[in-house]
């Protein structure tokens, strides 16, 4: 017995529903294997959306960014790789199923969404649960970051009788981390209209940026309020949070 005007469109709209999410797995892989082969796939990544949006000098600063990191572009590769993989086998299911309105196929597409929609649901209940465990180990991570606001690490210095040795490789990665995570760290300050954490006293002090000032400041340019021309001044009584925070000398 043949399948109904219903039945047939329905089955149709499985079938296309499934190829979209098989060509997307297949981007997903392609991008992945291009990640974790090429070094400089962000670097051309930034250079191409650069050219497109016809600006030849300035490209998107995230994407530097994460070109400056290839320990997360490779796992950023793995990851879509393996997702890519799993989309293309699930939605293989559907598409052959549909197509060949085979039932076991069609059991077991169904099974792996439920199974998907299962680990989903757990995973939210337990982000509900643990929510402030979140909250609190992520408010750590960033106030150890501060620590590093400005360059809290020291050139390491070998000695030998002959002469002293300055390993400028550690010293150089040391300030590059160092300097990403000032520029992170102002840019949101900026934006957010807040200060360190919790825009307190005490935070930055044990930052590279406090020693260098000589504790003059509590707190940062990019704390204060910009002034009527835009810039930032070097110090304030006032800092970013929820409005104005007199600070007290």
């Amino acid at each position: 017995m043949g399948l109904s005007c219903g039945a047939r469109a329905l089955k149709f709209c499985l079938f296309l529903f499934n190829l979209a999410f098989v060509i997307c797995g297949l981007v997903c892989v392609i991008l992945g294997v291009w990640l974790i082969l090429d070094r400089y796939a962000v670097d051309n990544l930034a250079l191409a959306i650069s050219h497109v949006k016809g600006i030849q000098q300035h490209q998107d600063d995230g994407l530097n960014e994460l070109a400056s990191k290839p320990t997360a572009v490779r796992q950023i590769g793995y990851l879509l790789l393996f997702g890519g993989i799993a989309v293309i086998f699930v939605a293989s299911l559907g598409c052959c199923g549909a197509a060949k309105e085979w039932r076991p196929l069609l059991c077991c597409y169904a099974s792996c969404l439920m199974l998907i929609l299962a680990i989903e649901i757990a995973a939210g209940i337990y982000a509900a649960m643990h929510s402030h465990m979140f909250d609190k180990d992520f408010r750590q991570i960033l106030r150890a970051s501060l620590k590093l606001y400005n360059g809290t690490d020291t050139p390491t210095t070998l000695l030998s009788d002959e002469k002293t040795t300055i390993t400028t490789t550690t010293n150089s990665r040391s300030s590059t981390d160092a300097m990403l995570v000032k520029t992170a760290w102002d840019k949101l300050m900026q934006e957010k209209a807040c200060c360190g954490v919790d825009s307190r006293l005490g935070e930055f002090s044990q930052s590279g940026w406090y020693r260098l000032t000589k504790g003059r400041s509590e707190f940062p340019p990019a704390c204060c309020p910009p002034k009527r021309n835009g810039k930032l001044a070097a110090s304030c009584p006032t800092v970013f949070r929820y409005g104005e925070v007199v600070i007290k000398d």
